[in-house]
């Protein structure tokens, strides 16, 4: 028992080893009852410290700030750069003739992260300290993103893909194992192409066979010249509605991921207005449909692959003159009907999801992402 708990009457915790670091060990109700004030508790269960990771393409964790910072022998500098605030700036235009300036719009940029990395540490030795930098630039991929990951108490996680901006050129003053030294200090600079930060996106799951007995609605084709829909007949139709809250502080857009064949509509994010797909066949397999402006919107699990030929011939817009009959690869989900979304789902906004099928098997799974701007 260390002097404070002797004079506090606190007892001591015996922390758990997990993996080569120290956890939260496990308290009975007479150790509990000692921490009527959240300052005795220790350091790594207050959970005060920022934490930030790194993730790299192959899964290995690096610590570089907080309670573990430098435990993989790499831990952060004095300063980083980037890292917090979302990158935007502000296009406008001036003239002779107007006072000011007009803003014409906003643009939200690229995220680029300048910081300084220390590889090594006091008491490490020369193969030692040959691994751990082997181990962290083997982790900075060219082409294969990793994962920066902030926490603090009052923000939780916050995740970020990045990739290396460009060579690391940092001077070196001499050899880093020189005079047993087993040190040296690297700038770095991370892009990110998607700027926010995310956490785990919420989701739930429709089930039609849960929706209660279907609603007949009319069946339109289109069969006029003019293209002018025109009644056919009537089909049954499962509706659901369904809430899933966006707690991020930047808007965001639905991904739906349906199962089962038929015909299908689902919300525009956060509006009344309904959109129509294409009607799913079974051969389709699981159909993924992304609102997001900048994503595919329709894919299916089975949609037929091109190989270079069909992408050379398509791309020449040949099939439909020259190449008729060579299209034996198959028609995409998305060549069958043009479906456009228009909306958003706002930042802290419960959305209700409307959503509806003919297919009585049917299941629908809404998926919202959580994005941020700031990394805490």
């Amino acid at each position: 028992m260390t002097l404070a708990q002797h004079v506090t009457g606190i007892p001591p915790i015996n922390p758990v080893p997990l993996g080569g670091y120290t956890t939260a060990g496990l308290l009975n109700n007479v150790e509990l009852a000692h921490f009527s004030n959240f300052y005795h508790l220790p350091e790594y269960l207050q959970a005060l410290q920022t934490v930030i990771i790194y993730i790299d393409p192959d899964g290995n964790i690096t610590h570089l700030n907080g309670p573990h910072a430098g435990k993989e022998g790499v831990r952060l500098g004095q300063t980083i750069q980037g890292e917090h605030h979302l990158p935007f700036e502000q296009v406008v235009t001036e003239s002779a003739y107007q006072l000011g300036a007009t803003l014409e719009k906003t643009n939200i940029t690229k995220r680029l992260i300048d910081c300084r990395v220390v590889i090594g540490r006091e008491g490490m030795n020369n193969l030692l300290y040959r691994m751990c930098e082997d181990r962290w630039w083997a982790g900075q991929v060219i082409d294969r993103p990793g994962w920066l990951g902030v926490f603090t108490r009052y923000s939780g996680w916050r995740w970020i893909q990045i990739w290396p901006a460009q060579t690391v050129s940092t001077a070196q003053k001499m050899d880093p194992v020189a005079y047993d030294n087993n040190m040296c200090i690297w700038d770095l600079q991370w892009i990110a192409p998607r700027p926010y930060y995310s956490k785990p996106a919420f989701y739930k799951t429709w089930d039609a066979k849960t929706s209660g007995p279907p609603k007949m609605l009319p069946t339109l084709e289109i069969e006029t010249p003019w293209g002018q829909p025109v009644e056919i007949g009537e089909e049954p139709w499962y509706f659901g509605r369904v809430p899933i809250a966006n707690q991020g502080d930047m808007s965001t857009y639905v991904v739906y991921l349906i199962e089962g064949e038929g015909k299908c509509a689902v919300s525009d994010n956060n509006s009344e207005r309904m959109v129509e797909l294409p009607e799913i066949y079974r051969s389709d397999g699981l159909v993924m449909v992304n609102t997001d402006p900048v994503e595919r919107t329709l894919t299916a699990a089975f949609d037929p692959q091109d190989n270079l030929f069909y992408k050379i011939a398509r791309a020449a817009g040949l099939f439909k003159f020259l190449l008729a009959g060579l299209g034996d690869r198959g028609e995409a989900l998305w060549e069958r009907k043009y479906c456009r979304f228009m909306y958003k789902l706002p930042p802290k906004t419960v959305g209700n999801f409307t959503v509806r099928h003919t297919n009585p098997n049917a299941k629908i799974t809404i998926v919202v992402g959580q994005r941020y701007q700031r990394s805490r």
